[in-house]
């Protein structure tokens, strides 16, 4: 029967949302993102999806990353990650735990270098023990061209639940460009996205999508002789209109041009990212605006400022386990001082009186 009356299981249903709302609301760990008083909240929600999208090195992947680690600290969640984005699945779980302890994972640095801020061998097995029954990374075969088709995916992501003997809260698909049977044609972008809301509803899971942004309009500046590309509008991610008129929730990550002057306008710190409010639905899940973090280069992580008792605060995610740390939110380049032998001769940098190695790289 294609068409239901108001009885039975339907009304059920309706008297079910009449107690408990329309939402099952998923809340993240950032304070701004759950100031509900002050009008201010960006949460997600079962049967629902988010689209993120942005320009390529803007942090599309990173932002996600974030949000994946948040709802496994936060809520438990088990996550199934198809993502062409990150390398391997080695180097995905590594990553992952590192994001979890805010430490690298690997004790070498790409130069081959000792990384003295590398996690701890117990730190990497309680990291490996937390992840196990919560993260699950599709692994790639590119020489079968229908493995990574949508319906396969779905498909591999079914027979995981019954082999693992579990239910998955989220999907993740990084890049959504790289499911083999999207393309950017309207009756394409329809029918994926379509159909990936549909999974999200009828698996109550909460799904994350990530996009690119076409190519965007650009301006130029007289003054500084710079082009500069325009903010891409919710209708210009990759594969067109149908990204926006079949989005729920549809963010754009952005990462601002810094501005230490506030006379040539708001102070923007190099390391910020802004999170842009594109679209909102179902209605409730998030509040028009800007949202804007900040990268911590140390642990990988997202961190978050503001006010509370006339004081500026600066704060990662209240789910993370090193909370209490204090996010790296400046770095004066000036402090570092090389004698001519450790410049050509690659020593180790001579230090200021009071230094410590706390401005070294762990990347």
């Amino acid at each position: 029967m294609g068409f239901v009356d108001l009885l039975g299981r339907t009304r059920d249903r309706m008297r079910y949302i009449r107690e408990h709302g329309e939402l099952d609301p998923i809340h993240f760990g950032f304070y701004t993102w759950n100031q509900f008083d002050k009008g201010l909240y960006l949460m997600g929600s079962r049967k629902t999806t988010i689209l993120i999208g942005g320009e390529p090195n803007h942090g599309k992947t990173q932002v996600a990353n974030e949000l994946v680690i948040q709802l496994i600290e936060k809520h438990n969640f088990k996550v199934a990650l198809f993502t062409t984005e990150s390398g391997d699945v080695e180097k995905v779980f590594s990553q992952f735990c590192g994001l979890y302890q805010g430490k690298p994972y690997s004790k070498v640095k790409p130069d081959g270098s000792k990384n003295s801020f590398a996690m701890t061998d117990a730190e990497a097995d309680e990291a490996e023990q937390f992840l196990l029954d919560k993260l699950y990374v599709f692994k790639q075969d590119r020489k079968n061209s229908s493995y990574q088709t949508l319906d396969n995916i779905y498909k591999e992501l079914e027979k995981a639940e019954r082999l693992y003997g579990i239910k998955f809260d989220t999907l993740v698909i990084d890049p959504i460009y790289d499911v083999d049977d999207f393309e950017p044609k309207a009756s394409e972008v329809l029918r994926c996205l379509n159909r990936i809301n549909l999974e999200a509803e009828e698996n109550n899971r909460y799904d994350i999508i990530v996009n690119h942004v076409a190519e965007t309009q650009k301006t130029f500046d007289p003054k500084t002789g710079k082009r500069r590309k325009l903010l891409a509008l919710a209708d210009e991610f990759y594969g067109g209109k149908n990204n926006n008129r079949k989005a729920m929730l549809q963010v754009l990550v952005h990462r601002p041009e810094p501005n230490n002057d506030p006379e040539k306008g708001p102070i923007i710190k190099e390391n910020q990212t802004n999170i842009h409010i594109l679209k909102v639905k179902p209605e409730g899940i998030a509040k028009w605006g800007i949202y804007p973090i900040y990268f911590d280069w140390k642990s990988r992580r997202y961190y978050e400022d503001y006010v509370e008792n006339e004081t500026t605060k600066f704060a990662f995610a209240s789910c993370t386990k090193f909370y209490d740390r204090s996010p790296v939110n400046s770095l004066n380049i000036n402090t570092f001082r090389f004698t001519p032998e450790q410049a050509f001769d690659n020593g180790p940098p001579k230090q200021q009186q009071g230094e410590d190695d706390e401005d070294d790289f762990p990347f």
